[in-house]
Order: C-alpha cells, then sequence, then structure tokens
C-alpha cells in the first residue's frame, strides 16, 4: 500500500530580508522546504500554488499587514484550516486577542528563542505528515477497493466468455484495467495435442494518439523466464535498463514505468501461460497491483481449465451421440434386408410379394449406401479432400434432376413440390456436388414438413449470383438451434424419442460444397412449427461488369465505385502472404495479370516489415501459417490507429471453411473470409470489392458487421 509523505512546506512572511534570513537558518534543522515570502501578496501567491504545513507570518508588513493577510488565508477553502503562527515585536494584548480570533494557533514574541520555535514548528510539521499519510492511505485504500470491484466484474466477464478465444481477450481486457496498464498480454499455452498457443493484446488510447509512437514490447525472454519460474516477476524500468539480456533486441526499450508478470497455474501446478502488464498509469507497479493481478490469475486459470474440459466434455459427447445415431442408422436397413433376405430364402412367395421384398432391400441398400457416401465425404471435408471438378453448366437440369429424384417419396408422404426455375442461369460448378446440395436441402426440407403441406423450391438470378431456394411449412427451427443447423453431427433433437433419423451431416456438407464453389448458404426460420428456409447463392459465369458491381451492391448492400472497379485492379497495391510457394504464385499471377501491384511474402513476419515498407491498398493472408498465423497478423496490424494502416482492408484466403472458421477471422479483423481452392474470378472481385469500399468509408469492425458481410466472396 502506497502511502510515503515527503519533505512538507513551510511559509515563513516578512518584509524584512535579515529575518526571512534568520528564521531560514532556525528552521533549516527540520530538514523541510523552506519557503520565503516578503510581502502579504507573495504570500498568497505561494498558498495558490502550494500546500503548506504552518505559516509563520509577521503582522506589520506594507500594504497588506499580517492581519489582512491572515483574513484573507482563511477566506479561501483550501487554506482555512492552515495553521498560523504570528511573529511580533508588539506585545499588546488588542494584537494577541485578534490574532486568536483570526484562528492563529500561537503568538510568539520577537526576539525568541530558536529552539522553542522550532519544537513549535515541528509539531505541525508532524500533524501534517501524518495527516498527508492518512490521507494517502485512504486513496490507497479507495484505489485498492476500486481493484478488487473491477476484479469482481472481471470474473463475470470471464466466466461468461463462449469460447477459449474470447475468454483470453477477456482476461487480456481485464487485467489492463486491474492493473491500471497501458499495455497487457496474455498467452495461454496448453500442453494437449491440437491445440495451439492463445495470445490476446490489450492497449489503451494512449498509443493511438501519437503517430510515431508504438507500443513498447513485452520481451518474449521474460515472458518465457516467468513460464519457466512460474512465479510473479515485477521490474522497474530502471531494472530492465540495468538488465538488458532480459530484452529480446538489445536495442529494444524497456516500458516505461515498469514490467508486471504473473503465471497461469493449472490445477496439478502446471504453468499453462502468463499474464503480463507494462507502462502503468501513474508510477511504478507496486505491491497492490501484484497482489490483485495474481488474483485474476488464479480466477483465470480456473475459468481456462473449466472452459478447456467443457469443450472436451461437449465433444465426447457429441461423439458419443453420433456413434450411437450411426449405430441405429446403419443396423435399421440391414434389419430390413437381413430380414426380407431370409423370407425370400424361405417360404415360396408370389410375384408381387418378391417384387415388393426386392424393392425393400433395394431401398435400404441405397439408404445405406447414402450413409455411407455422406460419411466418407464428412471425411473428406474435414482432411481436406473435397474435390471439385468444376466446369460451367447449367443449374436449372441439376435441380430439375434432384426434385426429380426424391418427388416419388414427397408424393407418398401426401407432399407437394412447387418449384419455378430459370433456366438460363449458368455457375462454374461440379454438377455432382451441386445436385448433392440440391437433394440434401429438398430431403432435409421433406423430413420435417408435415403430409398435406408443400416445398417450394426456387432458381432465380440476384445480381451476379444464382440464388436456389428451399422453402418448407414444417416444423420449423428452434431460435437457440439456428446458429448451429450447419455444423456436422448436431441435431436439435438427438434423443432415441426424435421424430426423425439422420446421422446431422447433410447440412454441414452442403455449406461445404457450396463454400467450395466460392458461394455461400444460409439458413432462415421464424421459429417452431413456422417453417424454415434455406437460401443458397452462386456465383454465375459470364456476368457483365456492370452486372457484377450490381451484384455487390444487392448481396453485400454495398456498391463499387465504378463497373470497372469489380476487374481491373489498377493502380492497386496488394500484399500477399501465403506460405506455399506453388499458391503464392498463382494468386500472384492472377491478381497481377488484373494489373495490380503485389507484393508477395511468405509469412507473418516479411508481411509486417513489407507493410511498414510500403503500405498497401489491400491485405490477402493465408491463415495457417508456421510460426505467426494469418490471425495474429491481422490483430497487430489492427491494433495500429486507423491513420498509420490499422483499418487496412483485409481478406482471409484459407482452407479453413467452417462457419466457426469464417467467424473467428471476422472477429480477428479481417473484412471478407473465402475459402481455398477460389476460382480467380471470385479473388479478383473481392479484392476489388474490399478496395472499392474502404474508399467509399464502409467497412465496419466485426461488432458492427451485417449478417451479408459473413459471405465468401
Amino acid at each position: 500500500m502506497r502511502a510515503e509523505v515527503g519533505r512538507v512546506n513551510i511559509l515563513v512572511v516578512d518584509d524584512r530580508p535579515e529575518q526571512l534570513l534568520s528564521l531560514e537558518a532556525v528552521l533549516a534543522p527540520l530538514g523541510e522546504n523552506i519557503v520565503k515570502a516578503a510581502s502579504g501578496r507573495e504570500a498568497l501567491r505561494s498558498l495558490l500554488q502550494e500546500e503548506f504545513a504552518v505559516i509563520l507570518l509577521d503582522i506589520n508588513m506594507p500594504e497588506i499587514d499580517g492581519f489582512e493577510t491572515a483574513t484573507l488565508i482563511r477566506k479561501r477553502r483550501s487554506t482555512l484550516h492552515t495553521p498560523i503562527i504570528f511573529l511580533t515585536a508588539h506585545n499588546d494584548r488588542a494584537y494577541v486577542e485578534r490574532s486568536y480570533s483570526l484562528g492563529a494557533v500561537d503568538y510568539i514574541m520577537t526576539p525568541f528563542a530558536p529552539e522553542v520555535l522550532r519544537t513549535k514548528v515541528s509539531v505541525f510539521v508532524d500533524l501534517s505528515k501524518k495527516t498527508q499519510k492518512i490521507r494517502l492511505q485512504a486513496e490507497s485504500l479507495r484505489a485498492h477497493a476500486e481493484q478488487l470491484q473491477r476484479l469482481n466484474r472481471a470474473a463475470l466477464t470471464i466466466n461468461s466468455a463462449m469460447s477459449l478465444d474470447a475468454m483470453v481477450a477477456a482476461i487480456t481486457e481485464a487485467a489492463r484495467d486491474v492493473g491500471c496498464a497501458h499495455h497487457a498480454m496474455t498467452l495461454v499455452k496448453l500442453e494437449k495435442p491440437g491445440e495451439r498457443a492463445r495470445t490476446a493484446v490489450s492497449l489503451s488510447e494512449r498509443y493511438a494518439t501519437f503517430q510515431q509512437e508504438a507500443p513498447p514490447p513485452i520481451a518474449g525472454r521474460l515472458c518465457a523466464y516467468v513460464c519457466g519460474r512460474n512465479r510473479p516477476l515485477r521490474m522497474t524500468q530502471r531494472e530492465l535498463s540495468q538488465h538488458p539480456e532480459w530484452l529480446d533486441d538489445a536495442g529494444q526499450r524497456p516500458p516505461p514505468r515498469g514490467y508486471l508478470a504473473v503465471p497461469l497455474t493449472a490445477a496439478d501446478g502446471q504453468n499453462i501461460g502468463t499474464i503480463q502488464l507494462s507502462d502503468r498509469h501513474d508510477g511504478e507497479f507496486s505491491d497492490d497491483d501484484e497482489t490483485v493481478l495474481v488474483q485474476l490469475a488464479q480466477l483465470a486459470s480456473i475459468a481456462i481449465q473449466n472452459c478447456v474440459h467443457a469443450e472436451a466434455r461437449e465433444a465426447n459427447r457429441l461423439k458419443d451421440e453420433f456413434l450411437a445415431t450411426l449405430s441405429h442408422e446403419l443396423r435399421s436397413p440391414l434389419n430390413a434386408i437381413l430380414g426380407w433376405t431370409q423370407l425370400l430364402r424361405g417360404e415360396p412367395f408370389d410375384e408381387q410379394r418378391v417384387s415388393h421384398g426386392l424393392e425393400v432391400i433395394e431401398r435400404n441398400v441405397a439408404a445405406q449406401t447414402k450413409l455411407i457416401e455422406d460419411l466418407l465425404d464428412v471425411s473428406r471435408v474435414a482432411t481436406g479432400k473435397l474435390r471439385i471438378s468444376a466446369a460451367p453448366m447449367a443449374l436449372a437440369p441439376v435441380v430439375e434432376i434432384a426434385i426429380d429424384a426424391i418427388r416419388p417419396a414427397a408424393e407418398a408422404k401426401g407432399l407437394t413440390i412447387d418449384v419455378s426455375l430459370d433456366p438460363v442461369l449458368e455457375v462454374n460448378g461440379d454438377v455432382d456436388r451441386l445436385q448433392q446440395v440440391v437433394s440434401n436441402l429438398t430431403a432435409n426440407a421433406l423430413k420435417f414438413t408435415r403430409p398435406g403441406d408443400h416445398i417450394l423450391v426456387s432458381l432465380r438470378r440476384a445480381g451476379a449470383y444464382a440464388e436456389l431456394t428451399v422453402r418448407d411449412s414444417g416444423e420449423g427451427i428452434a431460435p437457440d438451434f439456428l446458429p448451429f443447423v450447419f455444423e456436422r453431427f448436431r441435431q436439435a433433437d438427438s434423443t432415441s424419442r426424435r421424430t426423425h433419423a439422420g446421422l446431422g451431416i447433410g447440412l454441414s456438407l452442403v455449406r461445404h460444397i457450396v463454400e467450395a464453389h466460392s458461394g455461400s448458404v444460409v439458413a432462415e426460420s421464424p421459429g417452431l412449427q413456422k417453417g424454415s428456409m434455406f437460401v443458397v447463392r452462386l456465383p454465375l459465369c459470364g456476368v457483365e461488369r456492370s452486372s457484377l458491381a450490381a451484384s455487390m451492391k444487392e448481396v453485400r448492400s454495398r456498391s463499387l465505385a465504378s463497373s470497372e472497379a469489380a476487374f481491373d485492379l489498377g493502380g492497386l497495391h496488394v500484399l500477399l502472404v501465403e506460405d506455399d510457394a506453388d499458391a503464392r504464385e498463382l494468386l500472384q499471377e492472377v491478381l497481377s495479370q488484373h494489373h495490380a501491384e503485389v507484393t508477395a511474402v511468405a509469412s507473418a513476419s516479411e508481411a509486417l516489415a513489407a507493410f511498414c515498407a510500403a503500405r498497401p491498398h489491400v491485405l490477402v493472408s493465408d491463415i495457417a501459417m508456421p510460426g505467426e498465423d494469418g490471425y495474429e497478423l491481422i490483430r497487430t496490424i489492427r491494433q495500429r490507429p486507423a491513420h498509420a494502416g490499422g483499418d487496412l482492408p483485409a481478406l482471409a484466403l484459407t482452407a479453413y471453411a467452417r462457419k466457426e472458421d469464417q467467424k473467428r477471422a471476422l472477429d480477428a479483423g479481417f473484412h471478407m473470409h473465402a475459402t481455398k481452392p477460389i476460382e480467380p474470378a471470385a479473388l479478383v472481385a473481392a479484392v476489388a470489392s474490399l478496395a472499392a469500399r474502404a474508399r467509399a468509408g464502409e467497412l465496419t469492425c466485426a461488432r458492427e458487421r451485417d449478417p451479408g458481410d459473413e459471405i465468401n466472396p
């Protein structure tokens, strides 16, 4: 608790210079600050600037005498109770009475004994120091109480985080808040297969107000040292300056106002990361700061482990549910196949009965084959081996074939399928895969629509996109399940009492196939028993530039500056970050053919160096890269103020194609997310769109983004 009190001020007021020197010599042994004033006016000016423990005041002075000066002193709230000792040669009783009436604490006749004056003054000096100490202690207690309140708020925020990444970000913000620091960083490293390290940085507005000032780096060696010793570390700026070996670079400047780090520790005592602070708002980091940060680290460590265990439990639950469902879905067709096979081998049946039995066997074989094919497709998606053989194709016949295949099942259930197709729409796609998309969506609608209702399938042009809509009037989707409808193995009802069969992978495959075609798919539903609608958008072939510009305005609610902006990238400087040499060469060639100036690099560190050397207009970055990944790169850029390039338009181009991967990229700071492989035209259109939207000032942060922005280019 900081409650240190330094030297206090003593004000000596006398119009005689020799008397001022004499009083200064008498009081010098006290070791305090002696402030001299040669008049009442000068004394009042001093009181406006400083706080004094005691005032020694002469009575007879020109212009404003001692009594008038004391009267003015007592009229100010800040000096109402400042002790005043009158020093005078007058022994008049009226002088003494008036002195005490003005609140004087003593009246000393000159000449006086130096020791007596020092003793009397020292009493008020000690009283002033004790008062200041009590005040400082009260301020320290109040600041500590505020820190504890922030700690309580931080605990609620941290424990309400929905994911580990969000939790690490919340921990970092909370640490900077409770530690009253300008710079905070959190590192979480979980020693588990497949678990990557998480980092988050939080900066105050201090670094956004100065164009040339960058946040002080937190040394990696210090971080490693704290993780290794698994104990807190607190160092002043001076201590860091005296030990340059702690800094990663000999030229690196130590963080101003010190450094404080505490470890994150698992239940078994193993280190799982650190919370680090630098550059305190006021003064060096204190014992109180360290204590509060240790408490925050303990709360954070528990929350992190709970989050990891909850994710593991949820993954195990989903796995167990899936295996149970898979067993049921595979065994049910086998039961029908085996049963009818044994019946047909046994007693003889008439031709109609035999035909029916073979039909049942054939139908169940087809159902089991479909399950196996879907499982294989899920495996291909998970391993990145789902192949799309794209070629220009008419979309309407594909939709018709899929509808015709499912129509008998719909008629058997008493459902009608209304179809409205634009016959001239062409896309660059894989016939078999797109037929699989239509089949899965219509089969899903068929499954959840009540007998006697209808399903509407429409295909129309929406700007530069073909828009396929499958709408049903069936059971609908609950609002809390709607965000998870495209996740694999997720089902609204996975219990043994569920009404509808399936593995929960059909819609997941729809999303992956559509996104592999540079398209998007969304699900909408007003709620349970109110039906649902799935909308697929696929980029059209042979679209005129003016049409593409119009589609950008319709689909994304954006407008391009001109029709040429969609494909002509002349004048644009694009920073391309891709660690795979072949992919980097291809992307650079595509952009260069459209007249863009391309700086192609292989890592995040090279990208930052290129960014500082020549600021680009658009960033196109891979996500998975050795060392720093694309998320860390974009977060580093976003930490800069807008005038220093912090608002750089950015496209994440990655093989991570899940919905959560898209959301994570957008939340990290990218403006668009596209999955590999990407068509050259789609890449060029995305870069042109980002550049045009940046010029129009329409790019927004992830928290303000419309849902339409989360559409792959």
